[in-house]
């Protein structure tokens, strides 16, 4: 039986990488997605759910997005 993903929040882990925003969403291993703008982050994040859940983007419950600091390297290593 597949969880009820209509009201199961997602957290979605954000970082900038170059022009793009990088995504993560850490409670489904392998779903990875990217937007051009902030903006765009909480509709390409559903689009990966939806597609690693095999449900209609529509069914996807809420997109908490959380925007990560990027680390340099020396921080990197200091870890």
């Amino acid at each position: 039986m597949k969880p009820d993903v209509t009201t199961l929040g997602h957290r979605v882990e954000v970082v900038q990488s170059g022009e793009w925003w990088a995504t993560t969403v850490p409670s489904l291993r392998g779903v990875f997605s990217q937007a051009r703008h902030l903006d765009e982050v909480p509709a390409a994040a559903c689009e990966a759910i939806a597609l690693m859940l095999d449900v209609d983007p529509a069914d996807v419950g809420p997109i908490d997005v959380r925007v990560q600091r990027q680390q340099g390297g020396a921080e990197l290593l200091a870890g």
